[in-house]
């Protein structure tokens, strides 16, 4: 089975609903369906209002998108804003660097949106950015303390340790 391809069958008993966000319209009826879904169902979603991957070094965020928050506001559900500790050290996917590793992760309280509506959109997305800028940096800063996360210009040290075997990487060649 890949993951990048699952069956059918695990996307049906998945309830993914795909948003397609080259078409506005588009977009907007998916909303609808995984609103409905959300309440039918009880269904919680997860979703990355960054739109992708960082790859940030440092504890940052990139802009986010609207479309979590608009969903968010249209099915009148909380958002729970969480926080993954900067991983450098254990997932980097730029210098090929795959590590066995701890990765905190920050859950914070509930932002509700009862009773707001799509006028209210940009200042929640602002405050959620805010509150998860804000966990992120303290997780990533006690992570760093503690050592399970690299420190503010820490290099890793080239050896990569994963299911019990050892090896070491120079200029990306086996040694």
């Amino acid at each position: 089975m890949s993951i990048a391809n699952p069956p059918p069958s695990t996307v049906a008993l998945s309830k993914t609903v795909f948003i397609e966000r080259k078409s506005r319209s588009q977009a907007v009826a998916a909303f609808d369906k995984a609103a409905e879904q959300m309440h039918k169902h009880r269904q919680s979603v997860y979703i990355f209002p960054e739109g992708t991957r960082s790859y940030y070094d440092q504890p940052d965020l990139l802009p986010f998108k609207k479309g979590a928050f608009h969903l968010a506001v249209q099915a009148q559900v909380p958002i729970i804003p969480v926080a993954v500790a900067n991983y450098t050290n254990v997932l980097d996917v730029r210098r090929k660097l795959f590590r066995p590793g701890t990765v905190p992760v920050r859950v914070a309280k509930p932002i509700f949106t009862k009773g707001k509506t799509k006028e209210d959109v940009d200042a929640l997305m602002k405050e959620t950015r805010d509150v998860m800028l804000r966990e992120l940096k303290d997780v990533t800063a006690k992570a760093r303390s503690t050592g399970v996360a690299l420190k503010a210009g820490e290099k890793v040290n080239g050896v990569a340790k994963s299911s019990g075997i050892d090896m070491a990487v120079a200029g990306g060649k086996e040694l």
